[in-house]
């Protein structure tokens, strides 16, 4: 009887999430993705990794919506890198909208 020898390279990853800690920016980072695309995120400023996981860890569709509308703009050298820009412009956003009355 022979065995047939399987490889990672005939498995393909279908659905992941990421909970990933930014040090740089004092931030954990909630990534949903569906074979290799971004297809929900959110974060949490701080380092409450407890917290996060209990609050934080759904994806929010209008923060994944907005880096979907900008991330091919943004200039990181890392998807990472574009993720937090994005966050960063997200927020800015989001506290202008609040400041217009």
């Amino acid at each position: 009887m022979k065995l047939k020898t399987t490889t990672m390279s005939e498995y393909e990853l279908m659905q992941s999430t990421e909970l990933v800690w930014c040090e740089s920016d004092d931030r954990f980072i909630y990534i949903e993705r569906t074979k290799s695309e971004i297809t929900g995120l959110n974060f949490m400023q701080g380092d409450d990794f407890e917290y996060f996981k209990k609050e934080w860890c759904v994806s929010d569709p209008k923060l994944t919506k907005f880096y979907h509308a900008i991330h091919r703009y943004l200039s990181g050298s890392t998807e990472m890198d574009r993720i937090n820009q994005s966050f960063w412009a997200y927020f800015e956003h989001r506290n202008s909208l609040d400041a217009v009355i």
